[in-house]
């Protein structure tokens, strides 16, 4: 027989975070419920404020639940498993497994909805570990804070940061116009030591944490926040840049024309797009209708669901 704390139905998901809290969430069983009550598997008593009973509980999904169909993503401290579908049953699985092999992670999340909204927020939900979200994360040689509940920012691009930075040229003047927690400005701000970015941010806690990001990685006076929706931001602005970044996939489109007013003659736009499979069109028509624009380089970054892909396109302005 196994320890089980046995709650209402209407009490099981708040029982079953204490536990995992708690580190008493015994991973090798699984949930039983019927028509009242749950079944929540322990190692031992949590407590006074739990009923804990002997009974026969399943066991758990083999340890094969992390085969490649399973996505996760590790920020410092925090796991994030992506499967919008994976039961919470299962996302407990999982979340075991990934803190037993990441001794690092002291949090696992379960996305429960897609990035959305002007703020570019997913939805999570603490499946393991502790409550804490906020976290610190290594790239590049680059320090970030950043809570994912909070704030849009993908791991998965580190790449592709990368191959931007690889690009700039000497005292380029570099626009990120949905810079989030900074990312992209300050990735480029420490390969070239000579250039100048400003990074615009519109959801206020992005913002914050972008001008955490800045000072920790000791860029002050050498990447420029601004707080401010860029189709109002832009425009205000006096710099022309030789270089700009449109990093918000499901609108960038809307504000192209904004930054091609904004880029210098021959200068770059990297153009982040979210699409079908096969809408690669739109750009092209998009970019024939604004005129003087030359498409040199586009390839899908990373899928986003069996139909959609993140793309970018390297667009330079031509007179």
């Amino acid at each position: 027989m196994m320890l089980a704390v046995k709650v209402p139905k209407q009490r099981a998901e708040e029982a079953r975070r204490h536990v995992i809290k708690l580190g008493l969430y015994d991973y090798s069983r699984r949930v039983v419920r019927d028509a009242d009550y749950v079944l929540i598997p322990v190692l031992e008593k949590p407590g006074p404020e739990y009923e804990v009973v002997e009974a026969v509980l399943p066991p758990a999904a083999e340890k094969k639940v992390l085969a490649p169909r399973f996505s996760y993503d590790i920020l410092g401290s925090v796991a994030i498993i992506n499967d919008l579908n994976m039961s919470l049953e299962r996302a407990a699985v999982v979340a075991g497994e990934i803190i037993a092999r990441h001794k690092a992670v002291k949090t696992v999340l379960l996305k429960r909805g897609e990035v959305s909204g002007d703020e570019r927020v997913a939805r999570y939900i603490v499946v393991a570990g502790e409550p804490e979200t906020e976290t610190l994360y290594r790239e590049s040689g680059c320090l970030f804070r950043l809570d994912p509940t909070k704030v849009f920012f993908s791991p998965r691009l580190a790449g592709e940061r990368l191959r931007v930075a690889s690009q700039i040229g000497r005292e380029e003047r570099v626009l990120d116009m949905f810079a989030g927690v900074g990312p992209f400005s300050i990735v480029i701000a420490r390969k070239h030591p000579d250039a100048t970015i400003y990074a615009v941010e519109k959801n206020p806690e992005a913002y914050k944490y972008l001008c955490i990001n800045v000072e920790i990685n000791k860029l002050v006076g050498r990447v420029t926040p601004i707080h401010g929706d860029a189709a109002q931001v832009v425009p205000a602005l006096t710099t022309k840049f030789n270089r700009i970044v449109m990093n918000l996939p499901h609108l960038s489109l809307r504000y192209l024309p904004t930054a091609v007013v904004a880029l210098e003659n021959h200068g770059k736009i990297h153009l982040y797009t979210l699409e079908g499979r096969d809408d690669e069109k739109v750009v092209e028509e998009t970019l024939a209708t604004i005129g003087g624009l030359e498409l040199v380089f586009n390839r899908v970054v990373k899928e986003h669901s069996p139909k959609s892909v993140i793309k970018v396109y390297d667009i330079v302005k031509t007179n």
